[in-house]
Formats: structure tokens, sequence, C-alpha cells
């Protein structure tokens, strides 16, 4: 499994966990993630016809990929408790992600973080 990414915006596709199995595993460390993201990948559907049961299948891997990602990064995981600590000297959030997809955390125009 790779080292969190350079950037706390922008996991690559060859960042992080690469199978289901590393994924389950790197979200071992909070039992109550894991249990959501094996629930939320039981639940989805992939025997209908058609693309969108698979995106679905992909947006949990997704999801959960990004949700492990927030809880590694040095610099998101600082910035989270800075957050609960009261600390407002950072770039506000909205700002930070207005180049970015909320859904996918995808740059909007395609290129990479900066």
């Amino acid at each position: 499994m790779s080292n969190p990414t350079r950037s706390p915006y922008e996991l690559a596709p060859d960042e992080g966990p690469q199978s289901l199995g590393e994924l389950k595993t790197a979200l071992a460390p909070w039992p109550d993630v894991l249990a959501a993201f094996v629930a939320e990948l039981d639940a989805a559907p992939f025997h209908q016809d058609g693309a969108e049961p698979l995106r679905a299948v992909r947006n949990v891997i997704s999801a959960y990929r990004v949700e492990w990602m927030a809880k590694v990064h040095p610099d998101i995981v600082q910035a989270v408790a800075d957050d609960e600590a009261g600390i407002d000297n950072a770039v506000p959030l909205d700002v930070v992600m207005a180049d970015y997809d909320p859904d996918t955390y995808e740059r909007r125009n395609g290129g990479a973080a900066a």
C-alpha cells in the first residue's frame, strides 16, 4: 500500500489501498468506518444490467478511499485537529475545495492538484 498522497486534496488512482482487501485492512483501525464500508458495499447492487450498478460500487469504494485519506494524511489530520482546537488560521474549506468536485474530489478542470 502506498503512503498518503503528496497532496491533501487529491487521491491518485495508484495511491492508497488498491484492492478491497487492502481497503478493508487500511480501514481496520476505525471499526465503525470499516463496518459502514462493508455494509454499503454489501448493499450496492451489481447484479443489474448497465453501468449504473457498477458505478454505485465504484462510488462506495471511492468514498471510503477518501475517508481513509482523511484519517491518515498529515495535512488533513492537522487541519481537523486545528478545527477541533478552535484554531481558525487556515484557508476555509470552501476556498480549498472550489476547484474540486464535491463527490469525487477530482479537480473540476481535470488538472493536477497544485
